[in-house]
Order: structure tokens, then sequence, then C-alpha cells
């Protein structure tokens, strides 16, 4: 997947499904820091 799609599928699991950001993280294969990063920011940035 590209970026910006790992973005919102973060966002998604994270926010609307209520899910913790350590069960994102294990599903994406990212690290807990990461997700936290990529939820701070309303619009990915860069």
């Amino acid at each position: 997947m590209f970026q910006v799609e790992v973005d919102g599928c973060v966002r998604q699991a994270a926010r609307v499904e209520g899910r913790s950001k350590r069960a994102v993280a294990m599903e994406f294969g990212l690290s807990r820091y990461t997700v936290r990063k990529m939820l701070q920011y309303a619009v990915p940035p860069g």
C-alpha cells in the first residue's frame, strides 16, 4: 500500500473503529510511535 492509503487506514481503525494504537500497529506492521505520529496530525505532513 502507499503511505497515504496506510495513513487513512490507520486513522480509520484507531479513530472510527476505536481500536488501540498497539493493535493498529501490529496489524499494519508499524511501530506504535509511528501510529502515534500519524494520529497527531489532521493531514499527513509533507
